[in-house]
């Protein structure tokens, strides 16, 4: 078991001091305890270069906890998604090394995360990995844009074009503009998507028990 309280006992303990409660008021609380249970756990996933096997996570926790326990970390994964950890591609794409060496981005470690305690999620992942590889793409013909215009620059300037190689492009005035402007038509895409894997949270969550 975990060294953290389940929601029931620390639902009790606080039951137990502030005098007996409703049932409505138990039930809110619960369900609150194990929002913050859920959210810890999904954090604690997402800053780890290590990160811990939901599914066994979520088993440290009685079985009518954990509907709402998955469905916070599903909510707090789907919520860390942005374009600015998409592809490795943003201004500051944030990846992460496991122990073994690898390095993968951290849109992979949600979706990973994600797929873990829900698998019947992945038909919106799989629109999820669509909409990252079109925003690459996007990316990549927008970077190489500006290396061309700066390289065409140096050119009229009697400046060997191999000094843009050495520029960080997205260090640039120009493309923190261009990016901007660029991830205008994926962010509601994104948000839309991010809303139908919340949606399924909610479906996949049982109500706990207990109560009657």
């Amino acid at each position: 078991m975990s060294e953290l309280k389940s929601a029931w006992e620390i639902a009790q303990e606080k039951a137990n001091k502030l005098g007996k409660l409703s049932l409505q008021e138990m039930r809110q609380q619960r369900e609150q305890e194990c929002g913050q249970i859920g959210r810890a756990i999904a954090q604690k996933y997402l800053d780890e270069p290590e990160p811990p096997n939901l599914a066994t996570e979520l088993n440290n926790y009685p079985v009518e906890e954990r509907g709402l326990i998955e469905r916070a970390i599903l909510n707090h994964l789907a919520q860390a998604m942005d374009l600015k950890s998409w592809s490795g591609t943003s201004p500051d794409p944030t990846k992460y090394n496991n122990r073994s060496g690898g390095v993968y981005p951290r849109l992979e470690k949600i979706i990973r995360g994600i797929v873990a305690i829900n698998p019947n999620s992945q038909p919106v992942i799989e629109q999820i990995k669509e909409l990252d590889q079109e925003y690459g793409q996007a990316v990549s013909k927008t970077r190489q844009a500006i290396k061309n215009r700066g390289r065409e620059t140096l050119h009229q300037l009697r400046i060997s074009g191999a000094a843009v190689d050495s520029i960080n492009i997205e260090a640039t005035q120009e493309w923190q503009q261009s990016w901007h402007k660029l991830t205008e038509p994926f962010t509601p895409r994104l948000g839309s998507l991010k809303q139908e894997l919340i949606k399924a949270s909610c479906i996949i969550s049982s109500p706990l028990k207990g109560e009657d």
